[in-house]
């Protein structure tokens, strides 16, 4: 058959009819509307289920009796033909996609085209290969390959179910990252190799199809057609090629793991390499990462954590949990696909951390194992994302430096807060900043558990039926929260607190979001590899591109080390102080501080740091301000202070230079203040314990005098010396100034007599 007749076929202009409608769509949805992952990733689920319809509609009937070569060369030309044709329809959505980069900003036109080549094409390929042999072979095609397809998808969703990982590579759709908030995306070596197992795969499919098709008949039976295949492939002439397919096949299923294709359980732990067993818990952790006094006090925090979360929700026991602790979030990303999020499987009892997330994730992800008995069969949680992520907010109770009810009605006064009832489903929780999402979320569920309890909270968790439950719509309880909300006190939140943390876009409405996460992944390379000036290039070249808070965040980092203070001082000018809003830049203040404190303008720097430092937005930040504005009445010029400020050494640098500056002066708080921080930081405890004890900053700021018992109870706590640890952090309630502040210190304090209870 001539293409033109192929292409003109009822079937052909039928699907020409669906990718066009299809693509227009596409271009209305954010992430959809630009030649990227998403779209060449959805464009080849369509396009699979499109491209074995068409070959079906082509080929059904077409394969004639006759002898076995020209039924052959018949059936050959055939799934040509398809093939073609599958391919030749894909310029539809490309062609309209690539129009429609004329209105959409599209960051990189030939990564975009990779995508569509790995995904959409492969998949075609494939999927005309495996509507072929359903022709042949079967009397029933379209259904059988239907079949097919359901059970290649359902072979991934298995896999997200039963393994640690929540990433799948597939035949139809190519590449599934996971739900997860993590913007990088592998357009790598193993997404490539994949897709040469797909054409592989669609090769040996393609073949079978023409095994049956030129050996067989048309009006065999589907039994008779197996049969006949399955002697074929062992016959004299074919078993040597059917031996080595088979090898490769195996070979390449038994290494699936090893080739980064899936991850298992058993992979994961073995890789790891290191298990330590609780009451509660099985961690599995890589033995490199943690010492042996480290890994105690891990396993210990475990039961800690869990003891808090079965007391808030009520419960008197729960499973044993595995925790898998990874030691870095580069190396989470390769065995589960979720890097920088951390995630549990309340089915399966797993929670997945990062070793330098653990400290803030842990009773979060507890939260979601243990509250699995109240989930629905199956996913053993809620069908609300908003009830699932807001309950483990409410217990955990972290998030910032003020309460989750401070930041909600802050949100709510400044005009950032949205409306619960779209936070509380899937779509409406993932469209808004991560932020929003959650501490409105949290700031719900937490309201709801205080004023009914928790039991009532935990029957919402599995039926979603607020009127059951509480006798009450969910506008009618939203209208109870909120006019809580408008009772709570916000002297201590000014609105540059609110515009740094929750005036962020979400992934859907930012800029290229995929292209520059790996930009931004290269400059972070290089800006580790003290390779500042390239760097600076790509933050800058990204940054152009996007407009994103991290790139130019990157750029101005990158800058600070080369000592290109001027390029600090014109970023404030002409991007922060020209932006609407632009405390949505603050947490770059200190950097642009120090640049201002450099270039002999230290009234515009300790305006800057006192900006950050009251408005609080973490313990990080606002340490780094509070220690500034003390060097800086301590030495306005900062001959002192700056060598150590501008370092980009790591900390036991920062201690070098440090001694080197106490030699001059002995009583320097100051440096004394920094140089146990740093040891602290390096694992020193018994190093950093005598500095921090050394020094008294009540009278020059309570803020910073308690984080300094804060610090130096937590030295002591991981030197086992928990009664005085305690004593320290009873001490530091003096100087505290938060209701936050105020419960850390409590949960230190119960940590301390927890740990002393039960002896360890």
């Amino acid at each position: 058959m001539k293409l033109r007749h192929v292409l003109a076929a009822p079937t052909v202009m039928i699907a020409a009819s669906l990718y066009a409608a299809a693509s227009v769509v596409f271009t209305q949805v954010p992430l959809l509307n630009y030649l990227g992952y998403e779209f060449s990733a959805l464009s080849a689920l369509l396009g699979s289920f499109i491209a074995g319809f068409v070959a079906i509609g082509l080929m059904r009937g077409d394969i004639p009796e006759g002898e076995p070569g020209s039924r052959g060369r018949r059936a050959a030309g055939l799934l040509r033909d398809a093939a073609i044709a599958n391919v030749a329809l894909l310029l539809i959505p490309l062609l309209v996609i690539s129009v429609n980069a004329l209105f959409v900003r599209n960051c990189s036109f030939t990564e975009g085209i990779a995508f569509f080549l790995l995904l959409p094409v492969v998949s075609v390929l494939f999927a005309s290969a495996l509507g072929f042999f359903c022709v042949a072979h079967y009397a029933h095609p379209r259904l059988i390959f239907l079949l097919f397809c359901g059970a290649i998808i359902g072979y991934s969703l298995l896999l997200g179910y039963f393994t640690p990982a929540i990433f799948s590579y597939n035949f139809l759709y190519g590449f599934f990252p996971g739900v997860t908030y993590d913007e990088l995306l592998p357009l790598n070596t193993t997404l490539v190799l994949f897709r040469l197992i797909t054409l592989f795969a669609a090769a040996i499919v393609a073949w079978l199809g023409l095994i049956v098709a030129s050996d067989v008949g048309p009006g065999y039976s589907t039994r008779l057609k197996g049969q006949h295949l399955a002697m074929a492939l062992v016959a004299p002439g074919r078993r040597i090629l059917t031996a080595a397919i088979a090898l490769i096949l195996t070979t390449i299923y038994v290494y699936r793991c090893e080739l980064g294709i899936e991850s298992t359980a058993g992979f994961i732990k073995q890789t790891l390499g290191g298990e330590y067993s609780t009451e509660h818990f099985i961690i599995y952790y890589a033995r490199n990462s943690l010492t042996d006094d480290e890994i105690r006090r891990t396993g210990a925090e475990h039961e800690f954590r869990l003891n808090q979360v079965l007391d808030a929700l009520a419960l008197p026991r729960t499973r044993i949990l595995e925790s898998y602790v990874y030691p870095s979030p580069e190396v989470k990303q390769r065995l589960i696909g979720a890097g920088n999020t951390d995630i549990a499987k309340p089915w399966s009892g797993q929670i997945h951390l990062s070793r330098q997330s653990l400290a803030g994730s842990l009773k979060h992800e507890i939260v979601h194992a243990a509250a699995a008995p109240f989930g629905l069969p199956v996913i053993r949680a809620s069908m609300s994302t908003g009830l699932v992520e807001g309950l483990a907010v409410a217990v955990d109770g972290e998030w910032g430096n003020r309460t989750l009810h401070e930041y909600a009605a802050a949100m709510r006064t400044f005009g950032v807060a949205t409306d619960i009832r779209e936070i509380m489903n899937f779509w409406g929780f993932a469209a808004h900043p991560s932020s929003v999402s959650y501490v409105l979320a949290g700031s719900f569920c937490k309201y709801l558990i205080d004023r009914y309890g928790i039991r009532k909270m935990m029957q919402l968790y599995r039926s979603v039926d607020y009127r059951t439950v509480y006798g009450r719509s969910l506008n009618q309880l939203m209208q109870e929260w909120q006019g809580y909300l408008d009772r709570v006190s916000l002297d201590e939140i000014d609105e540059d607190g609110v515009d740094a943390m929750f005036r962020r876009p979400s992934i859907f409405s930012k800029v290229c979001a995929r292209v520059l996460a790996r930009r931004n992944l290269e400059a972070h390379a290089a800006f580790g590899r003290k390779d500042y000036a390239v760097a600076e290039s790509l933050f800058s070249r990204s940054y152009v591109e996007g407009r994103g808070f991290d790139a130019l965040a990157g750029k101005l980092a990158s800058a600070l080390r080369q000592r290109k203070f001027d390029v600090l001082r014109s970023a404030m000018d002409s991007i922060i102080l020209a932006d609407e809003r632009p405390a949505r830049y603050l947490s770059l203040f200190v950097g642009i501080g120090d640049a201002y404190w450099a270039t002999g303008d230290p009234e515009k720097a300790f305006a800057l740091y006192d900006r950050v430092y009251h408005a609080d937005l973490s313990e990080a930040q606002t340490e780094a301000a509070a220690v500034r504005i003390l060097a800086m009445n301590a030495d306005s010029s900062g001959a002192r202070y700056l060598r150590l400020f501008l370092s980009d050494g790591g900390d036991f640098a920062r201690v070098t230079i440090v001694d080197s500056l106490l030699t001059f002066n002995r009583d320097d708080q100051v440096l004394r203040y920094l140089k146990g921080r740093a040891l602290m930081r390096l694992g020193d405890y018994p190093g950093a314990a005598g500095p921090l004890e050394s020094v008294r900053f009540m009278d020059d700021d309570g803020d910073l005098e308690g984080l300094r018992l804060r610090y130096l109870g937590e030295t002591l706590f991981c030197l086992g010396r928990y009664g005085k640890s305690r004593d320290v952090f009873w001490t530091s309630l003096n100087a505290v100034a938060t209701e936050v502040a105020e419960e850390r210190v409590n949960a230190w304090i119960d940590r301390c007599e927890w740990m002393q209870s039960h002896g360890l």
